[in-house]
């Protein structure tokens, strides 16, 4: 029996180096992410996003004269990823380029009146909320309430032994311009922004188009990712950091797609830019 196995082992061993041999005979040489990058219509589409994201966080902050800003992060790459990488030959991606941009804020003072207030400026911004009830920061704090605190759908209906507002605020929403008809897909074109807040012992979800482990920020570990600007803040410290002096630490994270590459060539293409 013991024979058996073993030569079942080494039959199935076998059959594992021929596929994978197989499978790096058909692989496909992965497009320059670097070349696209570099690319003059990338660099003027990336100029422009550096521009509109700067602008529109300016216009945030100084609608908001009641939070203390904390500083702002950036993370602006492009990159490719296998989507086939075990079996058969490799399938990339598109190449896409996103720049990430959180601007931290902290406060104190009645969260009700403050998630009316920035629920009002995004509204006078033309923001957007995606996705299903409650789109608003106002309408997620009230459903959390109602629910004892507890963000899972079933909270709500079977209700919850803790009174309302027990819970430390920890809550995001996310929004779009109310000119882009439709969300953004993953490494698609288009804008969004995540708000969160939150309170001790939460930390306010950001979307920094980095790897935030153990507290320090690191550039991505996907292989073939190439970063343009990188000026990291590490989530966990500002917010440890605010929250020695502040209650509330809110997160606004600016993410735009600003150009994607459909397919690879010997010379990249012009991107897709919006």
């Amino acid at each position: 029996m013991a024979t058996v196995l073993v030569a079942v082992g080494v039959v199935c061993a076998l059959v594992v180096c021929v596929l994978w041999q197989f499978h790096r005979a058909l692989d496909r040489t992965p497009p320059d992410v670097g070349a696209f990058a570099r690319s003059a219509a990338t660099r003027t589409a990336g100029v422009a996003a550096a521009r509109t994201s700067s602008a529109r966080m300016t216009n945030l902050t100084s609608a908001l004269p009641w939070a203390v800003p904390l500083g702002t992060s950036v993370a602006d790459s492009c990159r490719t990823e296998d989507q086939n990488p075990f079996l058969g030959p490799a399938s990339w991606a598109p190449i896409n380029c996103v720049r990430s941009t959180v601007l931290y804020l902290a406060f104190d003072g009645d969260i009700r009146t403050h998630l009316h207030q920035l629920d009002a400026v995004l509204a006078e911004q033309e923001w957007v909320g995606s996705g299903s009830s409650p789109n608003t920061l106002t309408g997620m704090a009230t459903w959390l309430s109602q629910a004892g605190g507890d963000p899972s759908p079933a909270a709500s209906q079977r209700g919850s032994t803790e009174p309302p507002g027990s819970r430390p605020i920890c809550l995001s929403t996310t929004y779009g311009p109310a000119t882009q008809k439709r969300d953004v897909p993953h490494g698609g074109l288009g804008l969004r922004l995540r708000v969160a807040v939150a309170e001790l012992p939460c930390t306010p979800s950001a979307e920094t188009g980095d790897l935030q482990t153990d507290g320090r920020p690191e550039k991505s570990p996907v292989e073939r990712t190439v970063y343009l600007t990188w000026h990291p803040l590490s989530t966990d410290t500002v917010s440890r950091s605010a929250y020695t002096a502040h209650r509330y630490v809110a997160a606004l994270s600016l993410v735009d797609g600003y150009a994607v590459q459909s397919a690879p060539t010997t010379a990249p293409p012009p991107p897709l830019t919006r």
